[in-house]
């Protein structure tokens, strides 16, 4: 679109420095065989005394008949210096052609006019682009949403002059990060970004028709943006606001306009040709589950997240925005891009643009043109040394051939449990926690003993060391059974039988007409209802009285004892601990294996097909915490947030929970002793459906203790020397804190509050994976 000056006050208005610093985006064009043109054109040389003159008129006609008559090269220069000096056909230079203003620049070009600006401009397409192809493009009308990656886009757009009219929308100015890809000068900081596109435009090529909307895309005005002036033949989306994404597509679905979006992160690219398939659900159908009518209504981040990922994916994401992701608003402020991803973005757009637009490109999906997976060092392969041992589970032939072996360690019993009671008590053995879930008990009831045997195929993890993780869970899980024997007045006598760990654990025999107590009945009766709480709310005060009795369920077991901290400061102090036992566990290699395969379920599939590890719906978490666990199955970014010694975002939450807390306990036993763990696990759940029975809810916290224990009883970290050091240090501060001398083991360590139930619980094996009857 060419803009004309008509009087001297409107030439005035535009030399005037603050308007054309902050919406002069066209510029002005001068033909001297004009009268009226020329005497504007006068007017402005002696008004604007910075103006800056360029006059290489005589150049570009050389150029341009070199582009029409390419064989003249050849000819001697006189005869090309004759062609030039016809093309003036004895008329002053400076006539010829067009002058150019560009009223924010203060600079004056003199250029061809714009059919023979066009054959020079467009010269160096062909026959990648042919004429006909570059005539069809000219008549095309295309939209961008969104000028940081638009920016890009736009100008390649330009450059190839793949476009007869370019729409742009974004309400936004420039700011100083935003430089880091966004091509243009300091100068502009502040000024709408819009008018710097469409000036850059301008300055490559002055005839291409550019409209700007200024304040982005509204429902007030997309239509016109879509619409106005004629259909837009493509729409190009880089826009940040996702109810505006979304509006967008379902308006031109409706429209039949075709859509195109690149995202910089693994060179996304989302084709959608609604102008071929009128049907197509926006986005691939990604977001057809979500009401995008409550969008703007949402206030906080973890309401948007569902509709944000929905659009950008998880899983797909690269590993460098995986850990910026869980690096934002705490080290970082808002996700990354490059320069280097925007720039070759903008050209695979404008690339596809022009496909689409010639009727070359009819496909439609989301595409990856991962740089990082294209062009890379190969991998090197280095041999494992370390011998893996798989342990099969056991069979109910290895379980007999055990007893029989060792049938003199174990004592006779004449009374047969009935059915019901031996399938009720070994239901509520089930229902103990474990770690990870991982449920690593399995029972055998022969000649009237129930046998507990240690499943060691479910044990076998990073966090387990010399399975004491496990031997707690089988403490919790006989303490389960002691109910619920007690529960149907049956009396249990039973043997830990260490000698014989890590494969048999104890035996068990029964007598009926055993009267309950009733505290008995009230821990039984919780069986069911206890579970695992996660949540984050607010910190309240837990009654002394409360936490008293909880402490007396606790040293019911012989030498278990049980420390409370309450002090809000303290509990920080081991907030902080766990969170560095925390990112540990997630920067050592088997550690996070473990995590990834054995511990977590990723979705209800898995869990159902499993029946053990913790379903990610069980986690209490916040859509964007849930997003950030996901974020986690992604070796190549744990790498990386171990490189630049991140993991602030799960720090954030791990502290969020732990200044949560009523209080933090700590079960501790006498040191060294496998029955230790044994009947610690056995005093936890006693204080877990104690505090089931109060309303309470508990969050075991045991990885600090797990990574001490790995660390100064196996000493088996493969770690550097500095996070060993660390780690040292803080389990000496741990000890302090919690006043634990040398014959001591930290066995079962929780947070405790005061929050509703869980409204999701993990799942249970089915009997049959975990118990067998023998031979009579």
């Amino acid at each position: 679109m060419q803009t004309k000056i008509g009087s001297n006050s409107l030439l005035s208005a535009l030399i005037d420095q603050t308007l054309t610093q902050q919406n002069i985006y066209k510029p002005v064009f001068f033909r001297l065989i004009n009268s009226t043109d020329k005497s504007e054109f006068e007017n402005l040389i002696v008004h604007q005394n910075n103006l800056q003159i360029y006059d290489h008129i005589s150049a570009q006609v050389e150029e341009l008949i070199k582009c029409i008559h390419p064989t003249i090269v050849f000819l001697p220069p006189a005869e090309l210096a004759k062609a030039v000096a016809d093309k003036f056909q004895g008329k002053p230079t400076e006539e010829y052609g067009v002058w150019v203003y560009y009223p924010w620049a203060q600079k004056l070009v003199h250029l061809l006019d714009e059919e023979e600006f066009a054959v020079v401009r467009t010269n160096r397409n062909k026959h990648k682009i042919t004429d006909k192809e570059q005539n069809l493009l000219s008549q095309k009308k295309i939209g961008v949403m969104g000028l940081s990656v638009g920016q890009s886009v736009s100008l390649a757009l330009a450059m190839e002059r793949g476009f007869g009219e370019l729409r742009i929308a974004d309400f936004d100015e420039l700011d100083l990060s935003n430089i880091n890809r966004i091509r243009t000068g300091v100068y502009n900081l502040k000024v709408k970004k819009t008018v710097i596109v469409a000036r850059e435009i301008a300055e490559i090529d002055p005839f291409l028709n550019v409209v700007c909307f200024d304040e982005g895309i509204t429902e007030g005005n997309l239509d016109l943006f879509l619409n106005g002036n004629g259909k837009l033949d493509l729409l190009i989306d880089e826009c940040d606001s996702f109810d505006i994404k979304i509006n967008a597509r379902n308006k031109a679905k409706s429209l039949g306009i075709p859509v195109l979006m690149e995202g910089s992160d693994r060179g996304t690219i989302d084709i959608e040709r609604f102008d071929l398939e009128p049907e197509r659900p926006v986005l691939h159908g990604m977001v057809e589950h979500l009401d995008m009518s409550k969008y703007q209504s949402l206030t906080t981040m973890d309401e948007r997240i569902p509709y944000i990922t929905a659009v950008t994916g998880v899983e797909t994401l690269s590993p460098r925005m995986k850990a910026s992701a869980v690096e934002i608003m705490a080290t970082i402020s808002t996700w990354p891009q490059l320069a280097s991803a925007v720039i070759y973005g903008g050209g695979i757009t404008a690339d596809l643009s022009r496909k689409i637009l010639l009727g070359n490109l009819t496909v439609s999906g989301r595409f990856f043109i991962d740089m990082d997976e294209l062009i890379s060092d190969p991998v090197q392969l280095t041999a494992d040394t370390t011998p893996t041992q798989t342990i099969a589970p056991l069979t109910t032939n290895a379980i007999e051939e055990f007893i029989a072996l060792h049938r003199l360690a174990f004592e006779e019993n004449t009374y047969q449990l009935p059915a019901n009671v031996l399938e009720d008590i070994i239901i509520a053995a089930g229902k103990a926690p474990s770690g990870g879930n991982n449920q690593p008990w399995r029972w055998h009831y022969q000649n009237g003993l129930l046998h507990l045997f240690l499943e060691q195929s479910a044990a076998q993890a990073y966090l387990d060391p010399q399975y004491i993780s496990s031997y707690i869970s089988l403490g919790a899980a006989i303490e389960n059974l002691l109910l619920a024997a007690a529960n149907h007045n049956v009396a249990v006598n039973y043997q830990l039988t260490p000698q014989f760990a890590p494969n048999h654990i104890a035996w068990f025999s029964f007598k009926s007409k055993h009267p309950t107590s009733a505290q008995e009945k009230q821990l039984f009766k919780h069986i069911n209802l206890r579970h695992t709480n996660r949540k984050i709310v607010p910190r309240q005060e837990i009654d002394v009285a409360e936490l008293n009795y909880l402490a007396s369920l606790t040293t019911q077991v012989e030498n278990a004892k049980l420390q409370w901290i309450t002090d809000p400061e303290m509990v920080k102090a081991i907030g902080a601990i766990a969170t560095q036992t925390d990112l540990l566990r997630m920067f050592i290699p088997e550690a996070h294996e473990d995590f990834i395969t054995k511990e977590m379920r990723w979705d209800l599939a898995e869990v159902n097909a499993t029946e053990d590890g913790i379903g990610i719906h069980t986690l209490d978490l916040s859509n964007n915490d849930q997003i950030g666990i996901r974020l986690l199955k992604d070796k190549k970014m744990i790498s990386f947030l171990q490189q630049i010694n991140g993991g602030s975002g799960f720090k954030r939450l791990s502290m969020m929970q732990f200044m949560a807390s009523s209080a933090v306990g700590l079960i501790t036993m006498p040191k060294g002793e496998i029955a230790s763990f044994i009947n610690g696990g056995i005093a936890a759940e006693k204080l877990w459906l104690g505090a089931t029975a109060l309303s309470l809810q508990i969050h075991p916290v045991n990885v600090p203790l797990i990574f001490f224990y790995k660390n100064s009883i196996e000493d088996s970290l493969v770690i550097p020397a500095d996070t060993k050091a660390q780690l040292t240090q803080a389990e000496n501060n741990f000890k302090q804190i919690f006043g634990i001398t040398d014959d001591e083991q930290g066995v079962f360590m929780f947070r405790i509050f005061k929050a509703a139930p869980s409204p999701e619980r993990t799942i249970r094996k089915s009997t049959a994976k975990t118990f067998s009857i023998g031979r009579a």
